[in-house]
């Protein structure tokens, strides 16, 4: 798993309820997350990587699991360093 992804489990992780072993492919309605706690994650997600969700991207029922999310973020990290070079 690349630094980025690494940080991204790190925030899920932080954001939970109980105390979980977040992994790429824990299931997000499967962790203790709550609407508010998910939202709370992509803004420091946002913050500490510069990235902007869209409001789509903003409901957790968008996302199966954390991968997939991982994935998401780096596409559009990717797509903002293309635009930028």
């Amino acid at each position: 798993m690349t630094e980025f992804g690494k940080e991204i489990v790190r925030i899920f992780g932080e954001a939970c309820a109980l105390d979980e072993d977040v992994t790429e492919k824990s299931r997000l309605k499967e962790l203790s997350l709550d609407s508010l706690s998910f939202i709370s994650a992509l803004v420091r997600i946002e913050d500490e990587t510069g990235l902007e969700f869209e409001l789509e991207e903003l409901n957790m029922d968008n996302w199966e699991t954390v991968g997939d999310f991982i994935k998401g973020a780096e596409e559009k990290s990717n797509e903002i360093k293309r635009k930028e070079a």
